[in-house]
């Protein structure tokens, strides 16, 4: 007895902790190789969320066009990546039994056939990590029924594969796959999942086409069970879009361009959805086929990307229809010229908002304040330009919710201990904002932004506040987040420099002589370039002494970007030796130089 007395709270401790889950830190992006033809498999785009966004690009492995998710270990450490054919593991290696997924006419010909070797559909797919078990992870995926004579495409089945990481030496097994947990014809706009008011199992929800039937599955150490309700308008087309739930899982929202807005409450213990209400947007795109949709991270915002159009929705409103704000209409760009529409929405964990316009492009929207209303949400279309062309925009749960304190579901003995986290973005001369993407409900707090100087103003409890600097360097900032149950604190270097815009500040004078200068080296976080030739477009590369790329930059034009920023944010890269490499257009290098961070 003394035994169990013991492994009790140590068990408790474990899944205490394990809610600093990491698990949306990398995004993957790819397409079939169109860069480089000559070699099978994907061009990607890997994002990772560490302490600052910083993306690289690489080639090979598996290809991933429209369906695509991922998913990471509890420190942010790639796991499992599926194109909806088969599953890969972080070390890019087929997991074992992991083929044949989605079995058919689309995998056999569109997975094992002529045509492509990708699932090419969007939003068919949640990958969710087992909480009493954290090798274990469960694969929830829509396969689509397709023929050619008669032709018809409609998604027939809800599935569950099952996959445990602790076989092969850590490379993974699939357990079993294929499992069928519905059979209907299910809505192409609707698959996600949040935690349940225990803080430990999962709801996940799909609908009916056609109708307003709603299931609600819920995933627990006993496995599966399905309940189905019907509530609120019925939908009347098939059209694609998106089925997200608010961060704190209180809210349910679901909108394509056909069928327009709804909204739920949403009861994280019993699955119900109440207070039906439904948004009607009237508007020239109901031939669009998909349109994307994104809570702000504090939940207030609900942002929809209706094809040409974004609008943004206050919750906190008594009338969300009439909160109802035109933030950005579609615009055209010669470097994006399939973009055609804002596209699909995806809330980051830095708390901005991410939008992958359709078809295969080579831009991608971004949205730095989501928390804020109307157009001081900075919502700036073709804010990443890459090097190639990429499909799909992955779709991930809250992972950092925890229980409903109090609640009758209540009854694992978790606590919300709060997690901190912040990013920075620099303002008109020597400013700073500061945002806190914190989880685990805090109630508190406090930042210090390391410039004692300043007296009291060197301090704030606000959770988004500003500081101005008295001098271009680093300064150490600390958040501390706090509520019933303990607190939490993250700190990190802030490199002020003066500047007239809100991207990335002019660099001071360049060292003297002729051809391409980076510099300062060392540098604490930023470094500038100068010298590249007129006109010509260049992009930036930073890769240490093994070739490892730990940061890309889109191209600038002329070495500058739009607001003749000529200089990369280096700060998020840990201390070491780097080659910073300026390539042009042809593939031409005009600049390399061995840069070290010092930032202590």
């Amino acid at each position: 007895m003394k035994k169990i007395a013991l492994l009790l709270p140590i068990f408790i401790f474990i899944l205490q902790h394990a809610f600093s889950q990491k698990e949306d830190n990398i995004w993957v992006f790819g397409y079939d190789s169109n860069t480089f033809p000559q070699f099978p498999g994907s061009d990607r785009i890997t994002f990772n969320f560490s302490d600052s966004l910083t993306f690289s690009y690489s080639h090979g492995g598996m290809e991933i066009k429209e369906s695509n998710i991922s998913i990471c270990d509890s420190l942010g450490n790639l796991q499992l990546l599926s194109n909806g054919c088969y599953i890969e593991n972080g070390d890019g290696n087929m997991v074992e039994n992991s083929d044949n997924l989605n079995p058919g006419w689309v995998y056999d010909n569109k997975c094992n056939g002529p045509y492509s070797f990708s699932y090419p559909y969007d939003n068919n797919m949640i990958l969710l990590k087992s909480l009493e078990s954290p090798s274990i992870y469960h694969l929830i995926h829509t396969r689509t029924y397709a023929s050619i004579q008669p032709l018809v495409a409609f998604r027939d089945v809800l599935l569950h594969t099952k996959i445990d990481m602790s076989h092969n030496n850590g490379q993974g097994k699939v357990i079993f796959k294929n499992v069928e947990l519905i059979q209907d014809t299910l809505h192409p706009d609707a698959l996600h999942a949040v935690r349940h008011a225990n803080g430990r199992d999962w709801w996940i929800v799909t609908t009916k086409t056609h109708s307003n039937k709603y299931y609600l599955l819920l995933l627990s150490p006993s496995g599966i069970t399905v309940q189905e309700q019907n509530i609120g308008e019925p939908t009347w087309s098939g059209a694609g879009g998106e089925i997200v739930f608010s961060p704190d899982g209180s809210k349910i929202a679901r909108f394509n361009t056909r069928d327009d807005l709804r909204i739920f409450d949403f009861d994280r213990c019993s699955g119900e959805l109440s207070n039906p209400i439904h948004i009607t947007i009237q508007d020239n795109t109901e031939d669009e086929l998909s349109a994307g949709l994104a809570f702000s991270a504090d939940g207030r915002y609900l942002y929809a990307a209706e094809v040409k159009k974004l609008l943004q929705f206050d919750l906190w409103a008594s009338d969300i229809g009439a909160s109802m704000i035109e933030i950005a209409e579609w615009q055209t760009s010669p470097d994006c010229p399939l973009g055609r529409s804002i596209g699909y929405l995806e809330l980051g964990p830095d708390g901005r908002i991410y939008s992958r316009p359709i078809s295969g492009n080579y831009c991608m929207h971004r949205m730095a304040h989501p928390e804020r209303a109307g157009t001081a949400c900075e919502f700036v279309q073709h804010y990443y330009n890459f090097d190639f062309a990429f499909k799909n925009l992955p779709h991930f749960p809250n992972f950092r919710l925890g229980p409903i304190d109090g609640s009758p579901c209540d009854t694992l003995g978790l606590n919300n201990h709060p997690l901190a986290n912040w990013r920075y973005d620099r303002t008109p001369g020597l400013g700073v904002d500061f945002t806190s993407v914190s989880w685990y409900n805090p109630t508190d707090w406090w930042w210090d932004f390391g410039d004692p100087a300043s007296g009291t103003a060197n301090s704030s409890t606000e959770k988004y506040p500003s500081h101005t600097y008295p001098a271009a360097g680093p300064y150490e900032v600390c958040l501390t987040v706090s509520n019933q149950y303990g607190s939490d604190t993250k700190c990190k270097t802030v490199w002020v420099e003066q500047t007239s815009s809100t991207t990335i500040p002019r660099p001071p004078s360049p060292p003297e002589g002729g051809g391409v200068h980076l510099w300062p080296n060392p540098t604490t976080g930023m470094v500038y370039w100068s010298g590249v030739p007129e006109g010509e477009p260049v992009s930036v590369r930073v890769v240490d002494a093994l070739g490892r790329v730990h940061h890309a930059s889109p191209s600038f034009a002329g070495g500058r970007g739009e607001a003749g920023e000529t200089g990369a944010d280096l700060s998020a890269l840990p201390d070491g030796l780097y080659f910073v490499i300026l390539t042009g257009r042809e593939g031409q290098v005009f600049g390399s130089k061995v840069v070290v961070l010092a930032k202590e």
